[in-house]
């Protein structure tokens, strides 16, 4: 005869497969809606920044010295300069009426011939896309002047190019040059793995808690002669099986979205395919992640009474979850011996890290250790939730009467 846990774990996935709203909500649609979000954003950037490119533009050119300045060059291309004073010119740029003024010294010409620096001033407003538009377009027309008085300044004094600039950095990326996949990679998956492991153990755990309790199901499973211990087994097992799917279906989903290639309007390309390895080292954190927050969100669903409350309790805990994923993005912040032993944040270094080629073996056991290490706590504490009144019950007084019945128990115990 099969164990009490092994028929209510069948029973159980039974149920969840059943369940097509917590299908769609838990797998299907994230598994959908990211990668097309993705898509859907390139092809956004792409088109937005091409109709920029081809947005007719109207500069404000204060002063006659500007205006002979400019003259020197070519206007760019869709871009109409407009002769404007200073304080007109700023009205209108407030009220985004032009896209950007430039402003020359008055003696700017014979600055110029005498050999002194010119400061050009662009005003320009970032609360509007054509304004910085406007600003990449005036930008190389002010560094071809520059090139043009440099280079007669130096004929002038016979001075090779190189005078003027000794040392020249050349940045070369070495990883991320040509291709961008992996960097973006590296930003999305922690956040987006994440938050789909939170979604998969959130949503069920509530559905198998107080979910139960408002349809009247838990009292005829804990009536059957099923131990509390099986109940709790079986609903753990449940929700961490359909953490790990969820997450695992939005990876694969992630993985074929970067090595289709996502195009974002610039010339790097972003494409992306993860190896075996990588999506072996991923699985390893990955699934003590789920057993963790299976564990964490069954307790805490556990004292809501109906699915309205659960909800209700789900939401803060589902932040706090985000939260490591959020600071994983953080500057300096890197996977290391020390970050490896927080939980949740090592998850997310992790797999940035693995996106980017820099785990190491001791920092994917020190991962999987801490976790598991946290998993066996959040469990212990899902299972006295499941073994007291807080299970049956729920209500307001649940985590004190769950953190209190320990309490009292070991008095007790001393006194006996």
């Amino acid at each position: 005869m099969k164990p009490a846990w092994r028929i209510l774990l069948g029973k159980e996935l039974l149920d969840v497969a059943r369940d097509r709203r917590t299908l769609v909500l838990t797998v299907l649609l994230p598994v959908l809606l990211y990668p097309g979000i993705l898509l859907l954003m390139g092809a956004i950037v792409a088109a937005g920044t091409q109709r920029l490119k081809n947005e007719p533009l109207v500069v404000a050119v204060v002063g006659q010295a500007t205006a002979e300045l400019l003259a020197r060059k070519p206007v760019p291309e869709k871009t109409t300069f407009q002769a404007q004073a200073r304080a007109e010119a700023e009205r209108l740029l407030r009220d985004q009426q032009i896209a950007a003024l430039v402003e020359a010294p008055q003696n700017a010409a014979a600055e110029l011939e005498a050999g002194r620096q010119v400061v050009v001033t662009i005003l320009y407003t970032k609360r509007f896309d054509r304004s910085v538009e406007a600003l990449d377009r005036l930008r190389p027309v002010l560094e071809s002047i520059n090139t043009d008085a440099l280079e007669l300044r130096l004929e002038a004094r016979q001075l090779e190019p190189g005078f003027v600039q000794p040392v020249k950095a050349d940045a070369v990326d070495l990883e991320f040059q040509k291709d961008l996949g992996p960097l973006i990679a590296s930003r999305l998956l922690p956040i987006v793995l994440l938050m789909m492991l939170i979604l998969g153990a959130l949503y069920p755990a509530v559905d198998l808690t107080a979910g139960e309790k408002e349809r009247g199901t838990l009292e005829t499973l804990l009536v059957s002669g099923a131990r509390p211990v099986d109940v709790m087994a079986a609903k753990y097992l449940t929700v961490s099986a359909v953490a790990v799917v969820t997450a695992l279906a939005n990876l694969a989903a992630m993985a074929a979205t970067f090595g289709f290639g996502l195009s974002f309007g610039g010339k790097a390309t972003t494409t992306f395919q993860l190896s075996g390895g990588q999506m072996l080292t991923m699985l390893a954190c990955l699934v003590p992640a789920a057993l963790l927050l299976a564990g964490v969100s069954l307790t805490v669903a556990s004292t809501a009474r109906t699915f309205k409350e659960g909800q209700s309790l789900m939401s803060p805990l589902m932040l706090v979850c985000l939260a490591p994923a959020l600071l994983s993005q953080m500057p300096g912040v890197e996977l290391n011996n020390l970050t490896a032993l927080i939980p949740l944040l090592n998850v997310a270094l992790l797999i940035k890290a693995s996106v980017l080629g820099n785990a190491t073996l001791t920092q994917v056991v020190l991962t999987m250790g801490s976790v598991l290490l946290f998993a066996l706590i959040a469990l212990k504490v899902a299972a006295k939730a499941f073994n007291s009144e807080v299970f049956r019950f729920g209500g307001t007084e649940g985590w004190r009467a769950l953190f209190g019945e320990s309490k009292s128990a070991a008095r007790q115990s001393k006194h006996r």
